[in-house]
């Protein structure tokens, strides 16, 4: 429906600007046309006059152009109105959102932003542009008091304020524009954590239920897991124990082995005394033999 709505918008207003000049012109010449077969008649026929030329103004391009600014903000506000009312959950538009054919049609939602950010922006322009050329008319007439009337005045106050309300309507279109997506973005971000947070508590759930069961049939008989979980720590101690016990008796070894070499150092100092001890001896006992000798 919307899409719809988006797709009447856009090819009313590409159709009005080519046609733009052609419509503005048949619109004088409309204009000549029942000044010159109206003009002189009596008070009826130039009431009928004024209303048809009231009808044709009234879908004049350009005045066509505000009617569906208007419209497009309607429908703005009536979305962003949808969106933020209570009725629907998130995850509802989560829902209607990973449809098919909006999914085919958020395939393409960046060129879509862009094409109406694009033509509100042209929008908002020209209506800057007409008040700027009212206004402009306005100090103008203001600076000729004599062509000053009260008519002429309300007249151009009055094109001043539709000017002015074009204006305002363009403006809040683009700003609601933003609004728009930026709450589409929102509320597709809150789906997504409501969902993972769901996902999240559900899995905690399950592993809680799961540390439950296990502590439940405690008390019936140990499961598999815990009996082999049980064994291996029987083997891990036992091993344990087995390196202790050797890492013992390698460290009564090593002590033995330090008393034997102290030992047997002991006994090599010992015997190393014992021989310094007989050489010198030994040699005191050839001295004497030798000086005979020499005599």
């Amino acid at each position: 429906m919307c899409c719809m709505i988006f797709v009447s918008f856009v090819s009313h207003l590409m159709l009005s600007i080519p046609f733009y000049g052609q419509l503005m012109y048949r619109k004088r010449s409309f204009e000549i046309y029942l000044q010159k077969n109206f003009v002189g008649l009596s008070s009826n026929n130039e009431c009928i006059r004024c209303q048809l030329v009231h009808l044709y103004l009234y879908f004049s391009p350009d005045i066509m152009l505000w009617h569906l600014t208007a419209a497009f903000l309607y429908l703005e506000m009536f979305s962003v109105f949808l969106l933020i009312i209570p009725l629907f959950s998130s995850r509802s538009w989560a829902r209607f959102f990973k449809t098919g054919w909006v999914q085919q049609l958020a395939a393409f939602s960046t060129y879509y932003f862009n094409f109406f950010l694009v033509l509100l922006g042209l929008v908002l322009l020209e209506a800057l542009r007409q008040v700027m050329n009212q206004r402009s008319a306005y100090e103008t007439l203001k600076s000729h008091p004599s062509e000053l009337r009260p008519e002429t005045e309300s007249l151009y106050l009055m094109r001043m304020f539709r000017a002015q309300r074009n204006l305002y309507i363009a403006g809040f279109a683009l700003f609601m524009w933003f609004v728009f997506r930026r709450l589409i973005r929102l509320i597709s971000e809150h789906a997504q954590m409501s969902a993972s947070q769901e996902a999240s508590l559900k899995q905690a759930k399950n592993a809680s239920a799961v540390a439950e069961q296990m502590l439940s049939s405690k008390g019936n008989g140990e499961s598999e897991i815990v009996k082999r979980l049980k064994a291996e720590l029987e083997d891990l101690k036992q091993r344990l124990q087995e390196e202790e016990e050797s890492h013992e008796t390698t460290k009564q070894d090593l002590v033995t082995m330090k008393k034997q070499a102290t030992q047997t150092a002991q006994e090599y100092d010992r015997v190393a005394t014992e021989c310094q001890e007989l050489q010198r001896r030994i040699t005191l006992m050839s001295e004497p033999s030798a000086d005979k000798k020499s005599d």
